[in-house]
């Protein structure tokens, strides 16, 4: 059995060529893993700034219920001591006391 050179040759040029292309196609395969990994960091820094700021938003609305329902509860302590006093018996005369 002859070997056919040219054809042989022929094979080596087709593997080369799907070589080549296949190379290319990583190559851009990899720049655009690298754009995917940088959009993902992007994402979760700003995840970060959005759990900070829900934190902080949680935070001040937590102070501003507690400190509303303390002005309610100083206010009506108020009230009530007010009049507690009104209706508190005169202090006795001292001519009364032995």
């Amino acid at each position: 059995m002859a070997l056919n050179w040219i054809a042989i040759l022929r094979k080596i040029d087709s593997l080369g060529q799907l070589e080549e292309k296949h190379g290319e196609a990583i190559r851009r395969l990899s720049a655009e893993l690298e754009g995917l990994k940088d959009r993902v960091a992007r994402l979760e820094l700003r995840d970060e700034v959005l759990i900070a700021r829900a934190e902080g938003a949680a935070s001040t609305a937590t102070v501003m219920a507690a400190s509303s329902s303390l002005s309610d509860l100083a206010r009506r302590i108020g009230t009530l001591e007010e009049r507690s006093r009104t209706r508190a018996l005169p202090p006795p005369d001292k001519q009364d006391m032995p």
